[in-house]
């Protein structure tokens, strides 16, 4: 079949993908990664495949209809996000007025978490894939292919001639990982790699995963709980380098890989085989990931990591304030809860003297926030010293234990998904707890950003790394150039 692969029009450069959807203060924009790999999937099985990444290329809605038309598209799979889940349906219900005849198939997280509540947003959702849709989409098209019934395939909820709705039987998540295609293999025939940022990352990157699914249970955390599972799976150390040979040979403008796992160390023996793989390979590509403030994750494992590549952790720090990371469920485990500063400490510096750098990652407003807790988290960035930093109101997203339990307590100041963003397409917040309001907490990022950023010790830091690499005077002048903005304005200036 000619299917296309859309990440529909939006804001521009609106990081539909990334675990709080949004339009950046960094200029981050996520790669259309799950879109792409499913894509893959369908090139594979001998479709003839478009993919259009709209808010990275500026494509219209126009622009997607004048492709269908001009290739006689016959199916069209259309992701999704929380923020922009009122646009996304408004995209399908403008594909199927002006190109009748068009299947649609709605994919992405929170179609997952809310399928009844998305088809029940207009008689044009004819069809959404919940979780893990990679082969979901595959059986979507093998059905539509040979005109077969979309009972029998598994992992999606559809309308049928009646306008019934029907939810099949779920899809068990792939076991084998390195049955997908490379997902650079999708980026480098559809997309720019030149349009994708990282604030953290060197410039340009490429992300695929290594693994999926995360054995931790955060209550705020929306990949596990809506999408991946908790369940690990793993592609093999000789899949994984692999894909690192593929992008040196094909994509060599390519300085950074960075690696999109939920939490790439989680199995120590694994990550230890991986990187002497990379090593014996001669691996030259630094790599970025997502990572947990881990003291098992000892000094001689971070420096065979620094030989295989490592440059960055992406870290999930949180909070500063041992009582909301108990609450949060951090660790499962409410002593390594009561002790996870320390650890976070120890973790840092473990890693610095690796020659690994750390990217923190720190939120505001979880649900027994305090004006005194956010205050120690702000204390808490600063004293950390990481490469770099971003600061989140809490954002609670349909499918997680947060959203229910804030839901049941009335602390969701809006149930338009629309206000999950200010009117600039920042990250917003809609929570307002018993002693804060949503509109504090995202001023209180906009306070911790002044601090960490401003700070003369690292300024300081930031101009000798500049002086040192190339690389890094690149990255520090893109990221400082959208975030200068938003320090001096903050998230509300074009409000007022």
């Amino acid at each position: 079949m000619r299917v296309l692969f859309i990440n529909p029009p939006f804001l521009a450069r609106f990081s539909r993908e990334q675990r709080s959807p949004a339009v950046t203060k960094s200029g981050t924009l996520y790669y259309p990664k799950w879109l792409a790999l499913a894509a893959g999937v369908a090139i594979k099985e001998g479709h003839d495949v478009d993919l259009l990444d709209c808010p990275a290329a500026g494509h219209t809605i126009d622009d997607v209809i004048d492709l269908i038309e001009r290739k006689d598209i016959k199916a069209v799979v259309c992701d999704t996000s929380t923020p922009s889940i009122v646009n996304d349906v408004k995209i399908v219900e403008t594909i199927t007025s002006r190109c009748p005849g068009v299947k649609t198939l709605m994919v992405g997280r929170h179609v997952s978490a809310m399928p009844d509540e998305t088809m029940a947003m207009s008689p044009a959702v004819g069809a959404l894939a919940l979780r893990e849709y990679d082969y979901t989409v595959r059986d979507w098209l093998a059905a539509l292919d040979c005109g077969a019934s979309l009972a029998d395939v598994e992992g999606i909820c559809w309308r049928d001639t009646a306008g019934e709705v029907i939810r099949n039987k779920a899809r068990p998540a792939i076991a084998n990982l390195d049955e997908l295609p490379f997902v650079s293999e999708v980026y480098k025939r559809f997309l720019n790699v030149t349009d994708y940022y990282y604030g953290h990352s060197l410039h340009p990157l490429v992300v695929f995963d290594t693994s999926r699914g995360c054995p931790y249970h955060c209550s705020f955390c929306v990949y596990p709980q809506t999408f991946s599972g908790h369940t690990m799976r793993y592609r093999s150390a000789a899949n994984v380098a692999d894909e690192f040979d593929y992008i040196a040979r094909e994509l060599p403008q390519v300085k950074t890989v960075m690696l999109e796992d939920d939490t790439f160390i989680i199995n120590l023996k694994h990550t230890r085989r991986l990187a002497e793989e990379l090593i014996r390979r001669g691996n030259k590509l630094p790599f970025d990931s997502n990572c947990r403030a881990d003291p098992s994750i000892d000094i001689d494992l971070l420096k065979t990591l620094r030989q295989a590549g490592a440059r960055l952790f992406c870290v999930g720090f949180e909070s500063g304030d041992p009582d909301v990371i108990r609450k949060m469920r951090k660790n499962n485990n409410k002593s390594k809860d009561a002790g996870f500063q320390n650890d976070a400490v120890t973790f840092t510096k473990n890693c610095q003297e690796a020659g690994i750098m750390v990217h923190g990652c720190f939120m505001v407003g979880n649900l027994n926030e305090t004006h005194d807790s956010i205050k120690k988290t702000i204390d808490f960035a600063i004293q950390l010293r990481p490469d770099t930093a971003q600061f989140f109101p809490i954002m609670v997203y349909p499918g997680t234990e947060a959203y229910a339990e804030a839901k049941e307590k009335g602390w969701i100041a809006s149930n338009d998904f629309s206000d999950w963003l200010t009117e600039d397409g920042l990250h917003n917040s809609v929570v307002n707890l018993p002693n804060i309001t949503h509109r504090e907490l995202v001023e209180y990022c906009d306070q911790a950003r002044r601090k960490f950023y401003l700070n003369p010790r690292y300024l300081l830091y930031k101009a000798l790394q500049s002086l040192k690499s190339r690389d890094e005077l690149l990255r520090n002048v893109m990221g400082g150039r959208t975030l200068v903005k938003h320090l001096v304005r903050g998230s509300f200036g074009a409000a007022r």
